[in-house]
C-alpha cells in the first residue's frame, strides 16, 4: 500500500513532522479558556514540511516551477467519523490561481496523544476533483474567467477554488467554492454529482474594462466556508468578505464588516440570508462549523503572520434571532439598517492567546480549516484547526488539536 507514514521528528518520504515547542510549553501551563461554562485547552500542535508531496501521482512541474504533487494549501478539513481518519481539502494550488493545478483532497490519519502532547500523521490517499462529465477541475483563474465570459450555454465550468468541505452521512462531499461561487455535492471519489443554486446576488460578475465589479462576491473572496447541522436539514455558507454591493471599494478590495451568509433549508435552496458582522473591515472569514441546529463556530482572522498578526479568533455564532436580509439588496459597509439583527457572536478561542504559544513569531497567517474529531480517552471532544501554507515550501502546514467541553456535549 502506497502511504507516507509520519513519525515524530523523523523524515519519511517527503514529510517532516515535529512538535511546536512553544505550544507544547503552553499546553502544560495553560488554564482552560472560553465562554462561561465552556472549557478549552490546547492538547497538541504539529508542523509538516512545506515541501512534502502528496499521493496523487501527478508528476512534473506547474507553470511556476512548483511540483504538481506538492502537499499543502489546506483550506478545509473534516472528520470522517471513523477512527482517526480526516479529509483534507486543498485550494486552487500554487501561484495564487496562475497555474493549472488539479483540484484535490486527501485522506489522512491524525492521531493525537494527549499525555505526550503529540500528533502523528499518516497520509492515506489523494483523490482528484472532476466535473459531472469527468473533466479535470483545475484552480486556474484563467479557466474560470473563460467560463465567466463564455456565451456558450454548454460551456461547463472546469475551474474551482475550493474552500469548504463537509462529509455527508452517505460519504458524499459537500463543497463550497470561491470562484462561482458554487455549492456542490461530489461522490467519495471526488466526482461532482450535483450543484445547489446560489442566490443571484452572490454570483461573481466579469470585471469591467476598468477592472471593477459592482455586484456579487469580490474576487477571491467567495464562499470560504460551509457547515451542515447534525440533522442534515440546514446548511450555512459563508463568504470570506462582504459582497461588493455590501461594501466599499478601495485599492481593489471590498471593505466592510457585514458578511451576508446563505442559509440552505432541507430542500437545498436558500431559505434565508443572515448577517455575520466582523470585528473590523480588514478581517475575513475562513471557516464555519456547526455545533447544533442553531450554533456555529466561525474562524475570523486578519491576513498577517508572525508578530504582525493581531486577529486570529474562533467565535461562537448563533442563528437564533438573526434577521433575514434576503430582500435587502444592499447593506451598508458598517452598521446595519434599523431592525436588522446580525448573528450573535461570542469569543470561544483567541488563537493568539499567549497561553497557547501559537502567536508571536510562531503565528501562521491562514487558519483555514475547522472540524470536530474523535473524543479523547477522558471523554473530551476534540476540535481541530488546519493552516494554509499557500504551497510555499518554506512555510510548514500546521494542525492544532484542542479539547472542548461545555458546548452541549
Amino acid at each position: 500500500m502506497n502511504r507516507r507514514f509520519l513519525t515524530l521528528g523523523c523524515l519519511v518520504g517527503s514529510f517532516f513532522l515535529c512538535s511546536h515547542v512553544g505550544a507544547a510549553e503552553a499546553i502544560t501551563a495553560s488554564q482552560p479558556t472560553g465562554p462561561a461554562g465552556v472549557s478549552v485547552e490546547l492538547v497538541a500542535t504539529v508542523l509538516l514540511d512545506g515541501s512534502a508531496h502528496d499521493l496523487s501521482g501527478d508528476r512534473g512541474r506547474l507553470e511556476d516551477g512548483s511540483a504538481a504533487d506538492q502537499f499543502g494549501g489546506l483550506s478545509a478539513m473534516e472528520y470522517t467519523g471513523e477512527g482517526n481518519r480526516f479529509l483534507l481539502l486543498a485550494d486552487r494550488g500554487a501561484g495564487d490561481g496562475e497555474v493549472t493545478y488539479r483540484c484535490r483532497f486527501h485522506e489522512a490519519e491524525l492521531i493525537v496523544d494527549a499525555e505526550k502532547h503529540t500528533i502523528r500523521c499518516e497520509l492515506i490517499s489523494t483523490r482528484m476533483i472532476s466535473t459531472p462529465d469527468g473533466q479535470p477541475v483545475v484552480g486556474s483563474i484563467a479557466a474560470d474567467e473563460a467560463h465567466l465570459v463564455s456565451t456558450d450555454p454548454n460551456h461547463q465550468w472546469t475551474a474551482l477554488d475550493l474552500e469548504g468541505l463537509r462529509r455527508l452521512p452517505d460519504g458524499s462531499l459537500l463543497l463550497s467554492d470561491e470562484y462561482g461561487p458554487h455549492v456542490l455535492i461530489a461522490d467519495p471519489s471526488g466526482r461532482v454529482k450535483e450543484e445547489y443554486p446560489v442566490p443571484e446576488k452572490f454570483l461573481r460578475r466579469p470585471r469591467s474594462e476598468g477592472g471593477f465589479v459592482t455586484r456579487g462576491v469580490a474576487y477571491n473572496r467567495g464562499l470560504e466556508g460551509i457547515a451542515i447541522t447534525p440533522s442534515g436539514t440546514c446548511m450555512l455558507a459563508m463568504p470570506q468578505s462582504p459582497l461588493v454591493q455590501d461594501s466599499v471599494q478601495y485599492n481593489g478590495m471590498s471593505l466592510g464588516v457585514n458578511c451576508r451568509c446563505i442559509v440552505y433549508g432541507a430542500n437545498r435552496h436558500c431559505e434565508r440570508e443572515v448577517v455575520y458582522t466582523m470585528d473590523n473591515d480588514r478581517n475575513g472569514l475562513s471557516e464555519v462549523l456547526a455545533i447544533d441546529e442553531d450554533r456555529f463556530l466561525v474562524i475570523e482572522r486578519d491576513g498577517k503572520a508572525g508578530r504582525e498578526a493581531k486577529e486570529k479568533k474562533i467565535y461562537l455564532a448563533d442563528l437564533r434571532g438573526a434577521t433575514d436580509v434576503c430582500d435587502i439588496d444592499s447593506l451598508p459597509e458598517s452598521g446595519l439598517p434599523d431592525g436588522v439583527v446580525p448573528m450573535k457572536k461570542t469569543l470561544l478561542i483567541d488563537l493568539l492567546d499567549p497561553r497557547f504559544g501559537l502567536g508571536g513569531d510562531h503565528a501562521k497567517e491562514k487558519a483555514e480549516g475547522l472540524c470536530w474529531g474523535p473524543r479523547l480517552p477522558d471523554g473530551r471532544q476534540t476540535l481541530w484547526v488546519c493552516y494554509d501554507n499557500d504551497f510555499e515550501s518554506s512555510i510548514q502546514t500546521e494542525f492544532d488539536c484542542f479539547a472542548v467541553t461545555g458546548l452541549g456535549d
